[in-house]
């Protein structure tokens, strides 16, 4: 379940929602509150699954959505070119997903992806 996060109590690592999209934030910093106002937050962030960079200036209290990351392994069953059917090794359900173009795995492989706000990330192979 998402929950809220106050903009100033983000750190480097978690994640955030910034335009509908999943981000990572790799930096924050907070400036001084002045004279005639809040404390404001600068955060920079990554998309988790477009790559793009993403800057954000709120006030201090501000209240931002976190997603939840729900980290899975699955076992690849099937697999035409960059699509696969992955199967989940907790609920044995199959599902396809796009896997990375670098990735060096065939069937019966067992792969590391991320659900994210509904949608399924392909990390690499399983340890």
């Amino acid at each position: 379940m998402p929950r809220q996060v106050e903009a100033s109590k983000v750190n480097s690592g978690t994640y955030i929602m910034l335009d509908d999209e999943p981000c990572e934030v790799r930096s924050m910093s907070k400036s001084s509150p002045g004279k005639h106002g809040s404390a404001k937050c600068k955060i920079k962030a990554r998309g988790v699954f477009d790559g793009k960079d993403r800057h954000v200036t709120k006030p201090g209290d501000a209240m931002l959505m976190s997603p939840d990351v729900d980290k899975k392994v699955g076992q690849i069953v099937s697999q035409e070119g960059t699509i696969a059917q992955v199967m989940d090794m907790d609920t044995y359900e199959t599902e396809e997903m796009e896997l990375p173009e670098d990735l060096d795995a065939g069937e019966g492989d067992e792969i590391e992806f991320w659900v994210i706000a509904d949608r399924k990330l392909v990390k690499g192979l399983a340890n």
